[in-house]
């Protein structure tokens, strides 16, 4: 679990890395792609290292849902930034592609509200957070792109409606900028080694006469 919770740490580092450039003027779509795929990766990585622990504890249980509707956010903002990129292309199949994108970030979008509905709902039991960091903009910039590219593009998909369908690219796989440092424990002190130092155990009857004693004085 410790190994989860590390790499959820690195994921939550590029979501804040994320945010901060989706807000720069200087940071170029394939900056921001790369972020929101890397994103993808630590928290996929995250849930997939979680489910292998025991989590039948609700603590456990819940931080599964989070790593998940996390995951489902990050993958939105990753399909929104690479219809972006692939827009930029000057062929038909370009566009399709974007679009096809955009309206899969529009649909991982929607199963990713549900997801953090049933975190929410998990016990403990949590109130719905308002979007924060980069999604506090997607909520409202993926259906909206998602539907005006539609509808500049929607005649190629009525061109050739099979082939559409079926362009969904996958996410580029880009190497990982974000690595924990080895850490080990100290050892332990010699003093803990010594008889005298450890801790005496008193039973509730030797303690209890005690007090009687120090009572009767």
């Amino acid at each position: 679990m410790l190994e989860a919770i590390s790499i959820q740490s690195l994921a939550q580092c590029v979501e804040i890395q994320l945010g901060l450039a989706s807000e720069c003027e200087k940071a170029t779509l394939s900056v921001k792609r790369r972020l929101a795929c890397e994103q993808v990766s630590y928290f996929s990585k995250a849930h997939y290292c979680l489910s292998g622990c025991d989590t039948s504890d609700s603590y456990g249980k819940k931080l599964l849902l989070f790593l998940k509707w996390k995951c489902m956010d990050a993958k939105a903002v990753a399909y929104y930034y690479h219809a972006l990129v692939l827009d930029k292309g000057s062929e038909p199949t370009n566009h399709i592609s974007a679009v096809c994108c955009l309206s899969a970030a529009d649909d991982i979008l929607a199963e990713s509200k549900r997801a953090c509905l049933s975190f929410c709902l998990a016990n403990p039991i949590t109130r719905v957070p308002p979007p924060w960091g980069i999604m506090k903009n997607m909520h409202k910039k993926i259906p909206d792109v998602a539907y005006k590219k539609f509808q500049i593009y929607g005649h190629l998909f009525e061109q050739d409606k099979k082939s559409a369908l079926q362009s969904l690219p996958d996410l580029p796989e880009f190497p990982l900028s974000l690595r924990p440092e080895d850490y080990e424990f100290p050892g332990t002190d010699s003093i803990w080694e010594n008889v005298d130092c450890q801790p005496q155990i008193q039973s509730l009857k030797e303690h209890l006469e005690d007090e009687t004693e120090e009572s009767s004085k």
